[in-house]
C-alpha cells in the first residue's frame, strides 16, 4: 500500500484558495471513481478508508447551473443587481430568464417568504436559522420538479433545440451529441439502440397529433423527450 503523505501546510501554498482547491481536485483521492471493487468492499465497507469516491448528488446551485448550461441558456453576466423572480398564483417560484437566458443561480434574487422552489426542492439551505451543514433528502417532489415543471419544459426544449443546431438533421448524431453535453461521454450500443426505439415510439405518437391546431413538429417533439429523459436521469444528477 501506498504511504500516507501529508498535505503541504497552507504557508507552503502562499495561503492561495485557488491553490488549495487545485491541490484537492488534482488529489488521487479526489479523483477515484465512486463503483468500489470487490476488494475495496471486503476491506473497506463503509468507505471509511476513501477506498471509492463517495457518490455525491449535485447541490441545488450546481443543478440549477448544469441545466442551464446544458440547454445552452446560460447568461454569464456577471456582477450587477440580482435577478428579479416570478412568483406563479400556485406558488410555483422561478428567476425571470432574459433574452440571453438565467444567470447562475447565486445571482436570483433571495427572499424568505418566496424560496425559489428548484433550489427550495434540492435542499438549499433555509435563509431564517444559521445552516452550519447543508441537509441532503430524498424525495418525490424532486423527480416531479425535474419532470413536470414549467421550467424544465423550457430548459429541455431549449437542450433540444441546441442539440439540433449543432448536430443537424441526423437522428444519431442528435443522440450522441445530447449524450455528450449531458453526460460527458458517448452513449452505449445499448444506450442508442434504446434511444432510437423510444424516439420512434415517440414519433409516431405526435404524428397522430400533427392534424390538431399548435401542435409541434414530431421530430423535435421526440428530440425533446429525449433530451428530458437525460436531464432525469442518475447520472446527471450525481457526480461518479
Amino acid at each position: 500500500p501506498t504511504p500516507y503523505i501529508l498535505p503541504p501546510a497552507p504557508h507552503a501554498l502562499n495561503w492561495s484558495l485557488k491553490a488549495l482547491h487545485r491541490l484537492l481536485v488534482t488529489s488521487r483521492a479526489y479523483r477515484q471513481s465512486s463503483e468500489p471493487g470487490a476488494a475495496a468492499l471486503a476491506k473497506d465497507p463503509e468507505n471509511r478508508l476513501l477506498s471509492r469516491m463517495p457518490l455525491r448528488r449535485l447541490e441545488a446551485e450546481e443543478l440549477y447551473d448544469s441545466l442551464l448550461t446544458v440547454a445552452g441558456r446560460l447568461d454569464e453576466t456577471r456582477g450587477g443587481p440580482s435577478d428579479p423572480l416570478d412568483v406563479r398564483p400556485d406558488g410555483m417560484v422561478s428567476v425571470k430568464m432574459g433574452d440571453n437566458g438565467g444567470r447562475r443561480a447565486v445571482y436570483g434574487l433571495r427572499r424568505r417568504r418566496t424560496p425559489i422552489t428548484l433550489l427550495e426542492t434540492f435542499d438549499f439551505p433555509q435563509l431564517n436559522p444559521n445552516c452550519t451543514e447543508r441537509s441532503q433528502s430524498t424525495v418525490a417532489l424532486q423527480a416531479l420538479q425535474l419532470l413536470n415543471s414549467a421550467r424544465m419544459g423550457q430548459l429541455a426544449t431549449a437542450f433540444a433545440e441546441r442539440v439540433r443546431r449543432e448536430a443537424g438533421e441526423d437522428s444519431d448524431r442528435q443522440i450522441e451529441h445530447a449524450c455528450r453535453l449531458a453526460l460527458s461521454r458517448a452513449p452505449s450500443a445499448e444506450e442508442m439502440r434504446l434511444a432510437r426505439e423510444t424516439r420512434s415510439r415517440l414519433e409516431t405518437e405526435w404524428r397522430k397529433q400533427a392534424r390538431k391546431p399548435g401542435a409541434p413538429d414530431s421530430g423535435m417533439a421526440a428530440l425533446t423527450g429525449y433530451c428530458r429523459a437525460l436531464l432525469n436521469s442518475a447520472e446527471f444528477l450525481y457526480v461518479d
